[in-house]
C-alpha cells in the first residue's frame, strides 16, 4: 500500500512499533524530518509536540506502526483527530477497538511459484516451484530463504526442496540466506522461535502447548483434547491450562501469530461445532526442536494417552460419537499409525485408538481398506503387549474378523472368530457377556456360509447368556434376538421369527431410539419378515421408516442405506411398482459399488434383487446377465445351500427359461434344490 500509494502522501513514515521506546525515538524523528522539533530536544516534549502537531497537521501523512503487540500499547502513541492515515501491522488478532483489521494472507502456491521463478531466473522450473511453494506454506520469508539459497548455489528449485524436506530446521535457520532488510537478518526459524519466547512471557502454558501441538498431525486439534485430559500431561502444564489457562495460553500464542483458532461445523451436522487450533506447518517444524529426542519420546506417549483418554469408546453402538471421531481423526492417526515405534508405555492406548479409527473408518466411512491396516497393527500391538490369551487380544481378533467378513473373506474371518471364542472363554467362562458377543459374531458368519444347523446353538446360546446376564431389555439381548431371529427365518421358521424381531425392536426403540441405526435394523428384518407372509402393506412402511434412518443417521452412501433401498424396492416390485422401484435398485447398487466393490455379495444381491424386476419387464437378457454373476459370487462366498445363492439361482434359472434354454433351466434348479418357478 505504501509504495502503490507513494504519491498520495507528503510523508510516509515506518514507526517500529514492538516497543515503547523505538515508538517514541521514530515518532520524534519524524517531527525532526518534517521540521517539527530540534534535533537535540528532550524526548518527553518533544513527542508530546509531535502528537499535538499530528492531530492537527497531519493530513498528507501516512504513519505505519510496524510489528505492534496489541492495541493497549500503541493506543498512547495514536494521532488523535484523524487527520493522518495509520496502518497498523502485527500478528495480533485483536484490534476491532481500535482500527478494522484485515488480514494478510499466506501466499498462493501459484503466487509463490512466481515468486520463486522471478527471483531465482529458473523459468524452466514451474512445477518444481509450485512444489516447494507448497512445501514452504505460503511465508514469503521461506520462499526468499530458498531462493537465495537456489542463488547463491546455483541449485535447482527440485534439489533445494529435496534437501529441504531431509532437514528443514537447518534450512529454515540458514542466517547466510535471510535477507538484512528483514529486522536485521532474522531467519525464518529464529522468528518463530523469539515469538514462541515472546508468548510464553504472557502465559507458562503457550510454550509447551505449541511444542505438544507441534507433535500432533498437521491437522487442526480439538481444543478439548487439552481440556478434558489436561492430567495427562502432567505438571506443570496440567495445572496451567486448568479453569481459562488454556484459553490464555492459546490467546498467548494467536497474539503472535503462531496459531489460528476456528470453529470448526461436522461435515454431517453443521450445528455441531468444535474449537480447535491448527499451527503452520513450519512453526511445527521450529516448535519440535525445543525438546530434546528423550523428552519428545515422553510428550509423545502423554500426547497418545490423552488422545485415547478421549477418543470415543462406542464407535460401533452410537452414531453420535461419529461428530467428535471425525475431528479426532488426524490428530490421532498421526500419533499411531503407520510402521513408526511407539514411545515406551504407550502401547496399549495406541492399539486401543487403533482400534478406533479403524472401527470408524469401517462403521462410519465404509472405507475398509483403509481399516484393515489399522486393525491389523492393533492386534499385533496386543499380542506383543498383552500376550495371545488375553482378551484385549481377542477383542482385536474379532474386530479384524469382523472386517474380513464384510469384505467376503469369509474363510479367514471365521479362523479369527474361532480363536476369539476360545481366547474368551478361556479368559471369562463359559457364561460371560463378551462371550456373548463372539457366539452370535460366529453364528453370522456360518449363517452366511450357508450352514444354519451350526449356527442355530451358537445364537441360542448368546441369547441365554444375554437374558441372564444382561437382562432383558439390554441392547446386547435385542442384539442375540435379532441375530436368532434371523436365523430362524432362514430356517423357515417363520413363527419362531417374528416375536423374537417384534421383541428386539421393542427393546431398541426404547433403549436406543427410534432414529438409532440398529433401531432400524429391526424394523428393516420385520419388514422382511411380513413381506415373506405376504403383507406387502404391512412391510412398506417399515422398509420406508427403515430408510429413512439409515439416510439420516449414516447418509447417503452407506451399505446400510444401500440395502435398505433395495429392499423397499423389491417390495415396490413385488407389489407392481416397477417404475418406482428401478431407481431405487440403482441407487442400491451404486452404493454398493463405491463402498463395497463390485464382486462384494451385497452389492451382487442388490444386483439378484434387480434381475427379478428386469425378468418381469420382459428384459430377460439384461436379467440373466446379473443373474449369472450373482450366482457365481453367491455360490463361491456362501456356497450351494445359503438362501442369497439359491435365490440367484432361481431368478437365473428363470431367465434362462425365458430365453429358450429350458434344460439349462431345469438342470440349474436341480442342482441348487429349487422349484420351478410355475410350482
Amino acid at each position: 500500500y505504501a509504495e502503490r500509494h507513494r504519491g498520495d502522501y507528503r510523508a510516509t513514515w515506518w514507526i517500529r512499533a514492538q516497543t515503547e521506546p523505538t515508538m517514541r525515538a521514530d515518532l520524534v524523528a519524524l517531527g525532526v524530518r518534517l521540521n517539527w522539533v530540534a534535533a537535540d530536544d528532550k524526548e518527553e516534549p518533544a513527542l508530546a509536540a509531535v502528537m499535538e502537531r499530528l492531530a492537527h497537521e497531519g493530513e498528507g501523512c501516512l504513519l505505519i506502526y510496524d510489528n505492534a503487540i496489541d492495541a493497549g500499547a500503541l493506543k498512547p502513541y495514536l494521532p488523535r483527530g484523524g487527520a493522518a492515515g495509520v496502518l497498523v501491522t502485527s500478528n495480533a488478532p485483536a484490534w476491532r477497538g481500535v482500527a478494522a483489521p484485515i488480514e494478510i494472507k499466506l501466499w498462493a502456491e501459484e503466487i509463490g511459484a512466481d515468486y520463486l521463478i522471478a527471483r531465482t531466473g529458473r523459468t524452466a522450473e514451474r512445477e518444481a516451484s509450485l512444489a516447494l511453494s507448497e512445501a514452504l506454506g505460503g511465508l514469503p520469508l521461506a520462499h526468499e530463504q530458498a531462493a537465495a539459497y537456489c542463488e547463491r548455489l546455483d541449485l535447482s528449485l527440485t534439489e533445494y526442496a529435496k534437501r529441504f524436506a531431509a532437514a528443514p530446521a537447518k534450512f529454515l535457520d540458514d542466517t547466510r540466506d535471510a535477507p538484512a532488510e528483514y529486522h536485521d537478518g532474522l531467519t525464518v526459524a529464529k522468528t518463530f522461535a523469539l515469538a514462541i519466547d515472546e508468548a510464553a512471557k504472557l502465559h507458562p502454558a503457550a510454550e509447551p502447548l505449541i511444542v505438544h501441538a507441534a507433535l500432533l498431525a498437521p491437522e487442526p486439534i480439538p481444543l478439548f483434547l487439552f481440556s478434558e485430559a489436561r492430567e495427562k500431561f502432567g505438571e506443570p502444564l496440567a495445572s496451567a491450562l486448568a479453569g481459562d489457562g488454556l484459553d490464555e495460553a492459546v490467546a498467548a500464542l494467536r497474539a503472535f501469530a503462531l496459531i489460528d483458532r476456528e470453529l470448526i461445523p461436522d461435515e454431517r451436522d453443521p450445528s455441531i461445532t468444535t474449537n480447535c487450533i491448527r499451527l503452520h506447518r513450519l512453526v511445527r517444524q521450529v516448535a519440535v526442536p525445543r525438546r530434546e529426542s528423550k523428552a519428545r519420546e515422553e510428550m509423545q506417549r502423554r500426547l497418545i494417552d490423552a488422545l485415547a483418554a478421549t477418543y470415543p469408546a462406542d464407535i460401533w453402538k452410537n452414531p453420535a460419537s461419529w461428530a467428535r471421531a471425525r475431528r479426532f481423526d488426524g490428530p490421532a492417526l498421526g500419533a499411531v499409525a503407520g510402521d513408526a515405534a511407539l514411545p515406551d508405555g504407550a502401547e496399549e492406548h495406541a492399539a486401543y485408538l487403533l482400534n478406533g479409527l479403524a472401527s470408524f473408518r469401517q462403521a462410519a466411512l465404509v472405507a475398509y481398506s483403509e481399516a484393515r491396516p489399522l486393525f491389523i497393527r492393533a492386534l499385533a500391538i496386543r499380542q506383543k503387549v498383552l500376550g495371545p490369551d488375553h482378551p484385549d487380544t481377542a477383542l482385536s481378533l474379532n474386530n479384524l474378523a469382523s472386517l474380513l467378513s464384510a469384505q467376503g473373506d469369509l474363510a479367514e474371518a471365521r479362523t479369527l472368530y474361532e480363536r476369539a471364542l476360545l481366547t474368551y472363554e478361556k479368559a471369562f467362562g463359559a457364561e460371560h457377556p463378551e462371550l456373548a458377543i463372539s457366539l452370535n459374531n460366529l453364528a453370522l458368519l456360518l449363517q452366511t456360509q450357508g450352514d444354519l444347523t451350526a449356527a442355530r446353538p451358537l445364537a441360542e446360546r448368546a441369547l441365554a447368556i444375554c437374558e441372564k446376564h444382561l437382562g432383558p431389555e439390554h441392547p446386547n439381548t435385542a442384539h442375540s434376538l435379532n441375530a436368532l431371529a434371523v436365523l430362524l427365518e432362514d430356517l423357515g421358521d417363520f413363527g419362531g421369527s417374528r416375536p423374537l424381531k417384534e421383541r428386539a425392536l421393542s427393546i431398541r426403540e426404547k433403549v436406543l431410539g427410534p432414529d438409532h441405526p440398529d433401531t432400524a435394523v429391526s424394523i428393516n428384518n420385520l419388514a422382511r419378515l411380513l413381506q415373506t407372509q405376504g403383507d406387502l402393506s404391512g412391510a412398506r412402511p417399515l422398509f420406508a421408516r427403515a430408510l429413512a434412518i439409515n439416510e439420516k443417521v449414516l447418509g447417503p452412501e452407506h451399505p446400510q442405506t444401500a440395502t435398505s433401498l433395495s429392499n423397499l424396492a423389491g417390495l415396490l416390485r413385488d407389489s407392481g411398482y416397477a417404475d418406482d422401484a428401478e431407481p431405487l435398485f440403482h441407487r442400491a447398487i451404486g452404493i454398493g459399488e463405491k463402498a463395497l466393490g463390485r464382486d462384494h455379495s451385497l452389492t451382487q444381491r442388490y444386483a439378484s434383487h434387480y434381475a427379478h424386476l428386469l425378468l418381469d419387464a420382459g428384459r430377460a437378457i439384461e436379467a440373466l446377465n446379473l443373474a449369472q454373476a450373482a450366482l457365481a459370487n453367491h455360490d463361491a462366498s456362501s456356497g450351494p445351500n445359503h438362501p442369497w445363492t439359491k435365490d440367484s439361482a432361481r431368478v437365473t434359472a428363470d431367465a434362462l427359461a425365458a430365453l429358450g434354454h429350458s434344460e439349462e433351466a431345469a438342470a440349474l434348479r436341480v442342482k441348487y434344490r429349487i422349484a420351478d418357478k410355475a410350482e
